[in-house]
């Protein structure tokens, strides 16, 4: 069965390093100012851990799930002298890091499936997001592209930064100071900033920067023109007018919210603002809170200069918050804390260590890769974890922090335990994204390229329609109001089912008129485009495609190729050869990569009620707002729910490879391998093999170890 980073550790590093940033003499000079500053506060550093916990912490850290027994095997045999380096650029090279490190970036970004924008900008504000750290683009061009652009979300995917927070653009730019500077400027969208030196008036010069970012209803030349046409002809009375907006609104309502524009206007003060500095609802000129004045002239682009103001190395704070950020990431705590509340007057616990961190990240032109390389080669990531750290006292890294599993790397764990290839991508999930996303970019085009006359045609069409179908519908009421006067609830049913139907009629209407419109144009690009989605069947059901969201019955849908060719390789390897048990075992394995995929493939965030959400996963509504806590629910989840039986069913990962371990000694071993990635001591194997010996006629046996043992702290945490 495969092991997604299976690795030959030892193979995998030459052809990596050579692209790859040398940061090994910065990982040392990390070692030395943390030594110097030991030193300094009369502190002795932890002791260096074994092969076993340095495995499933650089896992956690990195990709945010445990080794896969497979994995655990090839790093403890490994004699390499530098298998632990080799192990780091093999990871940081894996989908597993993007998956791990979206999880992270969402949160901050408070990234949601089912956004403000609507689905398909939310979708492509996510891949945006996964597409950015899977080519691992530097964090300054990622935060500009965040905050400065503009267009269609078939454009970028950025643009859902904006479309976030739809309407509330001072609420925007409290985010966009939190997230990139460390800053928090929400108490000066109100007053003057009762424990920070920002002024009310300062917010609204900053906010004179990006309030013109208008998240809006998608535009066309030839919407704009055929609403031009409606107000200038004059045999149109009013319902028409209405009825044509309905039609028109309905065949543009996919691409609602999918696109940002950069108005023009002036930022003004609050009608209520008090200081002395100004007058109320005064103009205010765009102006930066620090660091290098940024000079606007008529021909500017605001939102670019911004941008370019925002993510420069020249930057006070920029900088110094992405390096302490992916910091606290791999050694969980930051220099300075909080990691988004910096002040004038916030003390870093090593001040030295902190200056060269910002300087390696400008010289790493901010490749987060290559930064928490640097990290993770450190002697300081390889040392025991210190079990707590005191609130308010500087914590001076004697080693990373003991703590808890996000609910994501809890999650995936799960999932390693469960799934042959814990990486493969939700195939379902994915396939109706892209379809969803090319039916709308298909139907911009369309009628992005639909003469404004032809457009006016079908909407004065369907409004003619809909005119004829409100006539009947009021009949269908009087006749609904006498059924129910006589309490005649079948022919009551039956009427409000067809009432029930008009949004439906309204679609078929739009879908007919518009696809004779495009038809009509006799642009040739419209055709093709039509022709791509009809398959065959009739062009105004292929218009009415676009127009709706795909509803793909995943049951009905084959198998990614690759995945069904593993699964055969797998089906081979275990065995697996009778009809029914090949059914079962593809059955199941069809299901696992819908319900059983990474925390970065499922809804962001996951459904509530969801064992991530059960769990403590951020709903995405504020920044970082991830909770750590254990919880009675947490416990119920895991004694009474269904997770547990899938963990230890027949077709688990986990439960075919202690079928596999001939003797119990073999299966003691597998098991301690799977979920703490180390064999057991000699004192763990001597109980387990009481425990085996004396529960023998328990057919639950199993089940009730693997709920133990995921119930204690060494499973849950991060040593």
């Amino acid at each position: 069965m495969k092991a997604t980073l299976l690795i030959p550790i030892i193979a995998v590093a030459t052809s990596l390093q050579a692209a790859q940033p040398d940061t090994a003499a910065a990982s040392k000079q990390i070692d030395a100012l943390l030594a110097q500053s030991w030193q300094k506060h009369k502190i002795k550093p932890n002791a260096l851990v074994d092969d076993a916990t340095f495995l499933r912490r650089v896992y956690l850290t990195v990709v945010g799930r445990i080794p896969t027994l497979d994995e655990a095997k090839a790093f403890h045999a490994s004699l390499a002298p530098d298998k632990r380096e080799k192990l780091i650029d093999c990871l940081l090279s894996s989908d597993g890091y993007v998956q791990h490190a979206f999880n992270y970036w969402a949160d901050v970004l408070r990234a949601q499936s089912q956004g403000v924008g609507g689905s398909t900008t939310a979708q492509q504000y996510l891949n945006f997001i996964r597409e950015s750290l899977r080519t691992n683009k530097p964090w300054d061009q990622m935060a500009r592209e965040l905050v400065s652009s503009e267009g269609t979300c078939f454009d970028t995917g950025a643009i859902g930064y904006y479309m976030r927070d739809r309407g509330m653009p001072l609420d925007n730019l409290s985010n966009t100071t939190r997230i990139f500077l460390g800053t928090r400027m929400e108490c000066a969208q109100c007053h003057d900033h009762p424990f920070d030196k920002w002024t009310q008036k300062q917010f609204f010069e900053m906010a004179a920067f990006t309030h013109n970012m208008s998240a809006t209803s998608y535009r066309s030349k030839g919407n704009d023109e055929v609403q031009k046409m409606m107000r200038g002809d004059k045999s149109l009375d009013s319902q028409s007018r209405d009825l044509m907006r309905q039609a028109l609104n309905e065949a543009f309502r996919p691409l609602r919210d999918t696109l940002v524009v950069q108005n023009k206007g002036s930022m003004r003060l609050p009608h209520d603002y008090k200081y002395s500095d100004a007058k109320p609802k005064e103009v205010v000129q765009a102006s930066v809170m620090f660091g290098k004045p940024v000079t606007l002239t008529k021909e500017s682009n605001t939102i670019g200069e911004f941008g370019q103001w925002l993510t420069s190395a020249e930057n006070p704070r920029f900088t110094t918050i992405i390096a302490n950020r992916l910091w606290k990431r791999v050694f969980g705590a930051g220099i300075y804390e909080q990691v988004d509340e910096m002040m004038d007057n916030s003390v870093a616990s090593n001040p030295e260590l902190m200056r060269f961190l910002e300087k390696q990240m400008v010289a790493q032109k901010y490749d987060m890769k290559a930064y928490l390389r640097m990290l993770l080669n450190t002697q300081a990531f390889a040392r025991e974890s210190t079990k707590e750290i005191s609130p308010g006292v500087p914590y001076y890294f004697q080693g990373p922090v003991f703590r808890r599993m996000t609910a994501e790397q809890v999650w995936d764990s799960l999932v390693a335990l469960v799934s042959p290839d814990p990486e493969q991508p939700n195939w379902s999930a994915r396939e109706r994204e892209k379809r969803d996303l090319e039916n709308r970019r298909r139907l911009s085009q369309i009628l992005d390229q639909t003469e404004a006359p032809l457009l006016f045609e079908a909407s004065k069409a369907v409004a003619d329609a809909m005119r004829e179908q409100n006539k009947e519908f009021d009949g269908l009421r009087k006749e609904l109001d006498e059924a129910r006067a006589k309490d005649d609830k079948e022919k009551a049913r039956d009427i409000q089912r067809r009432l029930g139907q008009s949004q439906r009629i309204l679609r078929e209407n739009v879908s007919k008129h518009f696809y004779a419109a495009a038809k009509k144009s006799g642009n040739e690009k419209i055709q093709a485009e039509l022709a791509a989605v009809s398959g065959g069947g009739s062009m105004d059901m292929a218009m009415m495609s676009l127009m709706e969201d795909s509803r793909i019955d995943a049951r009905e849908t084959p198998l990614d190729p690759k995945l069904m060719a593993r699964i055969k390789a797998d089906e081979q390897v275990l065995g697996i050869k009778d009809p029914k048990s090949v059914k079962s075992y593809e059955s199941y394995q069809k299901t696992l990569h819908q319900t059983w995929s990474r925390a970065a493939e499922l809804p962001s965030p996951a459904p509530r009620g969801h064992f991530l959400r059960e769990f403590g996963q951020s709903d995405r509504e504020i920044i970082e707002n991830a909770s750590d806590e254990a919880s009675v629910p947490q416990a119920l989840t895991m004694m009474n729910g269904s997770l547990l039986g899938q963990i230890t069913g027949a077709w688990s990962t986990l439960s075919i490879n202690l079928r596999k371990a001939a003797t119990n000694e073999e299966k003691i071993n597998t098991f301690f391998l799977s979920l703490y990635s180390r064999p057991p001591s000699a004192k763990e194997k001597a109980q387990m093999l009481q425990t085996l010996e004396s529960y023998a006629s328990n057919k639950n046996l199993w089940e009730d170890i693997t709920l133990a043992a995921l119930s204690t702290q060494r499973f849950i945490f991060v040593e």
